[in-house]
């Protein structure tokens, strides 16, 4: 008499894949998957050890928080990127005006002042900087030098 090969591969795969509800994926035990299918508890370890499961569902359960994560972050890097272009185009207003302004005393329309000329100065240091780490965090994403476990909050 042949013995009857029993197929595992249901009570696998409620292992490995859970159950989605609306509070998530639950994920069933060993226990729970023996009940269910009347199988033996031990022989179902032994077939769960052999093949691998705890790994491939821990390897899942990896997979979908890093593609959460993926998702997170590619929204804030969108986010992100907007402030750095709009930061950009700051400085380049800051700039432009800044050009007016020595046009104008070149001119004659404006008087010329020290105080004019320091804040001018300042202003044009900080458009720089702002411009730079703008383009710089651009820059990193754009090059995937920042990753979701990146801390991005830094601008």
């Amino acid at each position: 008499m042949t013995k009857l090969k029993i197929d595992y591969s249901e009570a696998r795969d409620w292992y490995i894949k859970g159950d989605k509800e609306k509070e998530g994926i639950k994920y069933p035990s060993l226990p729970d998957i023996a009940r269910e299918f009347e199988y033996s508890l031990s022989t179902l370890r032994k077939k769960a050890a052999n093949e691998g499961w705890f790994k491939k569902r821990e390897e899942r359960m990896a997979l979908k928080d890093i593609i959460s994560m993926r998702k997170e972050f590619m929204g804030k890097a969108i986010k992100l990127s907007k402030v750095s272009l709009n930061s950009i185009s700051a400085a380049d207003f800051l700039i432009t005006k800044i050009k007016e302004e020595q046009a104008d005393m070149e001119k004659g329309i404006k008087p010329y002042d020290i105080h004019i000329a320091t804040k001018q100065i300042w202003a044009l240091n900080q458009a720089v900087r702002l411009s730079k780490l703008s383009q710089d965090t651009l820059d990193d994403i754009e090059n995937g030098y920042m990753s979701p476990l990146d801390d991005i909050g830094y601008l």
